[in-house]
């Protein structure tokens, strides 16, 4: 097949923005595909003038030219770890990448300014001992929005993982045995639901609007189906949505829940009908026991908006991705780990509520506390609505003195 089509031999020798490892007894081998623009800066983002003429390319002089400065740019922005001990990068090699150009055009002799926007790194870590907690790390990313992730395939024998390392995910474990794989993204999970605010002010609209186990229970089902299921889909790249679309969308679910509470609250008494729930926003509540009948309306609207959640818990977690061989472990992990934030975060708003509703006095803790949580999370709702919605603007505008 190659003998057919001759300009297959002006092809990448590896695709842009990826590269192997390969673990064998102490030596970890690796052959990468790094763009010119990450490697014509130093650490603190200034240009080394490695690309003398410019032109995002580096050519076969170029590269002869600075091929310490280069070397010495890979030492330091991809480092290899097993556990605190850090590899010793004994061989760095630089290949000029052939000139993409020519490979489109079908044929050509290269000018001398002939060069690739990659470029390919042959090199060896050497540790002390067998590798047995390893990790890796890079900033060697590139300006260009398809020149922000590296994805390495990693071998040792018979294991073999994918990771992606992005700038706002730039280090991985390797080869982690499956339990290790599943507690981390527990604590990923728990850390995204706990400290999403906007996730957190929603449940808060959901707590207060009932009360009872019974309707507590249900609700909180109900967001949990509909948020694992986008998540996951999410996730798994079965579903593609812009975080610009998703976020404005979380925080008008959160005006939206908030408005009902209020709404319900200020309804007559008999206008209640038997999916409200039990003790519901009122100083009159009906005439139910706690936790008796099941919101069945609030639950299928809850269930849309989890929907919602479920995409931007999707959208967070793009930059770390799933484990390459631990994919369904990974996932497993994460929708765990937000469930059980969910739990930690009902449990103090449930504490935070009763302390409250205590300090306003009995005659009004059936009523007032609800009331004021539904008015503040409106309120922050709303703000955050108008913001991000002016921030999906400013994104879009092309011409940004058309948008003052």
């Amino acid at each position: 097949l190659a003998l057919l089509w001759p300009a297959a031999g002006h092809a990448h020798m590896m695709p842009a923005q990826q590269g192997t490892l390969n673990v064998v007894d102490n030596a970890v081998f690796g052959v990468l595909a790094l763009p010119v623009s990450a490697l014509d800066t130093d650490g603190s983002g200034a240009s080394q003038g490695v690309d003398a003429n410019g032109d995002g390319r580096l050519s076969a002089s170029e590269l002869q030219a600075h091929t310490p400065a280069l070397r010495a740019r890979v030492a330091q922005g991809f480092a290899l770890h097993n556990g605190s001990e850090r590899g010793d990068l004994v061989l760095i090699n630089l290949l000029a990448e052939p000139d993409d150009r020519l490979a489109r055009q079908g044929a050509g002799t290269p000018t001398p300014d002939a060069g690739s926007r990659h470029v390919l790194v042959l090199l060896k870590a050497q540790f002390s001992q067998p590798p047995t907690d390893l990790a890796v790390s890079t900033h060697l990313f590139g300006n260009r929005e398809d020149e922000r992730q590296l994805t390495l395939k990693v071998t040792r024998g018979p294991l073999t993982e994918a990771v992606v390392l992005r700038p706002g995910h730039p280090e991985a474990r390797l080869l982690r045995p499956v339990g290790s794989v599943l507690a981390s993204y527990v604590v990923t999970g728990v850390e995204h639901i706990v400290f999403g605010l906007d996730h957190v002010l929603y449940l808060v609209t959901l707590v207060v609007a009932g009360v009872g186990l019974r309707y507590w229970a249900g609700v909180l089902t109900a967001f949990t189906l509909a948020h694992s299921i986008t998540l996951t889909a999410g996730l798994l790249g079965w579903v593609r949505i812009s975080p610009a679309a998703v976020e404005p969308l979380i925080a008008a679910s959160i005006v939206l829940m908030a408005a009902l509470n209020l709404w319900q609250h200020a309804r007559p008494r008999h206008a209640a009908r038997p999916w409200a729930p039990a003790r519901a926003l009122g100083a009159n509540p009906p005439a139910t026991p706690p936790g008796a009948g099941w919101p069945l309306e609030r639950m299928a609207l809850v269930g849309a908006c989890g929907l919602l959640h479920g995409l931007g818990f999707a959208s967070s977690m793009a930059d770390m991705g799933l484990h390459g061989s631990h994919r369904l472990a990974s996932l497993a992990g994460f929708n765990l780990g937000i469930e059980i934030g969910q739990a930690l975060c009902l449990a103090a708003i449930l504490l935070a509520l009763h302390l409250v509703s205590r300090g306003l006095g009995v005659a009004a803790r059936l009523w007032q506390t609800p009331v004021l949580a539904s008015v503040a999370a409106l309120g922050v709702g709303s703000f955050w609505l108008l913001q991000r919605l002016e921030m999906v603007g400013m994104t879009a505008c092309a011409w940004p003195t058309l948008c003052h």
